[in-house]
């Protein structure tokens, strides 16, 4: 058990062994998913702070480290959604975003990112709805293009927010296929999602965004919207100097 390892004799005799202190991967997967809840935060506290000294996770991965931290992100326990979506973003910044089970945590980092779960309290996800959407929305865009499907339905979300913040993971992502989906909430009743979907648009870069955002500056202009004529006028600059690079390439 775990209190062995931090007791000051286990301590005294792992370093006597070897003079560095560790706990086996297969021991960490396993307490990640013990119905103990002190002892699973206990094991997620132990990997926070491993990332702080360059944790280099393969083996960990290659254990099922996954889908333990998206047990955890399953489990109705508050503590442990933020810490487990920031350490699954940490293992796919250090894998790549290929890394075995990482898609597979896209549907509960969503439901964190959007508040669709009917198996988290309302109450316990408003309390720290923030921290808990940009610990996920981080990770989501770390993981990449299994990400953006969900993300695109996220934008039609009633929430403003959640369009909003949908619209800037997409843009920090920069697939291609959402450029439709940002293009349909460039005249959303939101003027910040109006403006967080020019953005991706112009971060992403593709031409065939320009008529959709041609139209959506002359809404903004009899709107008196000057936010969002901003972003749509630096949307347009970023695609057309992505163009004038491939042509010199």
């Amino acid at each position: 058990m775990i209190s062995g390892f931090f007791s000051p004799v286990g301590i005294g005799m792992a370093r006597r062994e070897d003079q560095k202190f560790r706990i086996p991967d297969e021991q960490i997967i396993e307490n990640l998913t013990h119905g103990d809840r002190k002892l699973r935060l206990n094991y997620l506290d132990l990997l926070k702070v491993m990332t702080w000294y360059g944790w280099e996770p393969q083996a960990f991965v290659a254990g099922g480290g996954i889908p333990a931290l998206i047990r955890c992100l399953d489990a109705n326990d508050e503590e442990a959604w933020e810490l487990s979506a920031k350490l699954i973003g940490y293992v796919v910044e250090m894998c790549g975003s290929e890394t075995t089970g990482a898609a597979d945590a896209v549907p509960s980092l969503m439901k964190l990112f959007d508040k669709s779960s009917v198996t988290i309290p309302g109450k316990l996800l408003a309390r720290n709805q923030k921290s808990l959407r940009e610990a996920a929305g981080q990770t989501l865009v770390k993981i990449g293009a299994p990400a953006v499907e969900s993300l695109t339905l996220a934008l039609k979300h009633p929430g403003w927010d959640i369009r909003f913040n949908a619209a800037r993971a997409l843009g920090r992502i920069r697939d291609t296929r959402a450029v439709e989906p940002l293009c349909e909430i460039l005249m959303d009743p939101s003027r910040m999602v109006r403006s967080s979907s020019a953005w991706a648009l112009g971060e992403i870069g593709e031409e065939r965004a320009k008529a959709s955002l041609e139209k959506a500056y002359r809404y903004a202009l009899r709107e008196g919207d000057l936010s969002t004529q901003y972003t749509i006028n630096a949307a347009l600059e970023q695609i057309e100097e992505r163009r004038f690079q491939k042509n010199r390439e």
